[in-house]
């Protein structure tokens, strides 16, 4: 199997647990997820499976830590977005 069929079954595999998440009432957020790919996991039967399982679990929990980094490394600043630059003085110049 190569890389972007073994892709494909781990973002079905995801989708699976997500979409079971939808289903039940309850959070759907990441914890959410992982908890029902390990519930996954366990239940399933085929080692072949759960090899998948247990890749998708690694592939969330790399994502997971991507986005932790990636918020670490952003400065923190307001959501404010600034159209005027700070230079720019208000006078009595009106221009209309």
């Amino acid at each position: 199997m190569n890389r972007s069929e073994q892709q494909k079954i781990i973002d079905e595999i995801i989708g699976e647990a997500a979409l079971a998440l939808l289903q039940q009432p309850g959070p759907v957020n990441t914890q959410a997820l992982m908890d029902q790919l390990t519930l996954m996991k366990q239940q399933s039967t085929d080692d072949e499976q759960r090899k998948a399982i247990t890749a998708a679990i690694t592939d969330v929990r790399n994502s997971i830590s991507a986005g932790k980094k990636l918020r670490e490394e952003q400065p923190q600043r307001d959501n404010v977005l600034q159209l005027f630059g700070h230079n720019q003085q208000s006078g009595n110049n009106r221009k209309h």
